[in-house]
């Protein structure tokens, strides 16, 4: 169950880094620049990642959306 809630926090994360991203692309940079400071490579890689791929799917942080 970890997992799943995880996961949902993940994705909740990467709508509003998107989101940031449509209104105030520094802010989404500067929030990312936090996470890999705090949290590490790995985790900003990750997040880097999927909120590319996101992007990339027209995804632009609607609550809710997350495109396979």
């Amino acid at each position: 169950m970890h997992e799943f809630f995880e996961e949902e926090r993940h994705r909740a994360e990467v709508r509003q880094v998107l989101r940031w991203r449509a209104q105030d692309r520094s802010t989404a940079i500067n929030y990312l620049a936090d996470v890999r400071k705090r949290r590490g490579d790995a985790a900003a890689d990750r997040l880097t990642a999927d909120c590319r791929t996101q992007w990339d799917k027209g995804n632009r942080g609607i609550e809710g959306d997350w495109r396979g």
